[in-house]
């Protein structure tokens, strides 16, 4: 096996060492997953929507039972693993839970005037009524005791560690085929009081879980006007904050917005285009007031 030669560049006018591009390639080609389990991965992250609107149709148990398996799969810090999941289905504590929104949604709509506020009613902000399940994504900080690897720090890594496993649920659930909606309109003391949830245990996320009649092409919140997606380029940043792709140079900056890097991977439609999404920007702030359909962000 021939070895590893790293070859030289320039970067700001200092010798680095790189690995040549037959090495690089063939590295990568060592542990890249096959193309279409890539195009999988890719088309799950773009294609996953914030629902809100579902369905009836009962969820297999083998399909959700899939599901929590690959939310237990996440990333966590120091192996914690601090993450459980309620199932509800019973349809009286969701009902407490509606009630809890809509309180909760009242004083959301106080901070807004105007066409923000009318925006806001207009938006359907929760399934939990209608969708067939609801999950409690919960957090048990030091759940194998006080010293947490990784947390002496940034005390906080057992909840983010816990965001990762709704990552992977969602994602999965899209691959299934199912829609996922976060309530973050919510109170956690009520969450807690409704289904018994331990003091010392933290309620991260609310989900509304079922098969939807279809997948809207944009983020509900972007067709509604509410927000944009921001473009790539903008939020990255080089070797400082101060790093700015605008006036480094870097190739990344330029890669990040062409729709060039998702040939072969991803059809012209699945792929993210920044230039479309920007045109798209453009075409909503020049139409005429719209009446809004919303049904999840």
């Amino acid at each position: 096996m021939r070895a590893f030669a790293p070859a030289t560049s320039s970067h700001n006018g200092e010798s680095v060492l790189s690995p040549n591009s037959h090495d690089r390639e063939r590295a990568a080609s060592r542990h890249a997953f096959p193309a279409e389990y890539q195009r999988g991965l890719y088309e799950a992250i773009f294609r996953r929507r914030d629902i809100r609107k579902f369905i009836a149709d009962a969820v297999p148990d083998e399909v959700l039972a899939r599901v929590l398996v690959a939310a237990h799969h996440a990333a966590s810090v120091g192996f914690t693993q601090p993450w459980d999941f309620i199932v509800v289905r019973d349809t009286e504590r969701r009902r407490e839970v509606k009630r809890v929104f809509e309180d909760e949604r009242a004083k959301n709509a106080a901070q807004f005037t105007g066409d923000r506020l009318e925006k806001f009613l207009a938006l359907k902000l929760e399934g939990i009524l209608e969708a067939p399940l609801n999950l409690i994504v919960t957090c048990e900080p030091d759940r194998f005791g006080p010293a947490v690897l990784g947390k002496v720090s940034i005390s906080e890594v057992e909840v983010y560690s816990t965001c990762l496993a709704v990552g992977n649920l969602w994602l999965a659930a899209r691959a299934e085929g199912l829609g996922v909606g976060w309530v973050s309109i919510m109170r956690n003391d009520a969450l807690r009081e409704i289904f018994s949830i331990p003091g010392h245990i933290i309620p991260v996320a609310y989900l509304c879980v079922g098969y939807v009649e279809t997948f809207p092409d944009r983020p509900v919140l972007e067709s509604a006007e509410w927000a944009a997606r921001m473009p790539p380029r903008a939020l990255i940043h080089f070797d400082s904050w101060n790093g700015a792709a605008e006036s480094d140079g870097h190739a990344i900056a330029a890669l990040v917005q062409s729709p060039e890097i998702w040939r072969g991977l991803l059809t012209e439609s699945a792929a993210p285009d920044p230039a479309r999404e920007q045109d798209r920007r453009n075409e909503d702030a020049n139409a005429p007031n719209i009446t809004l359909k919303a049904h999840g962000d």
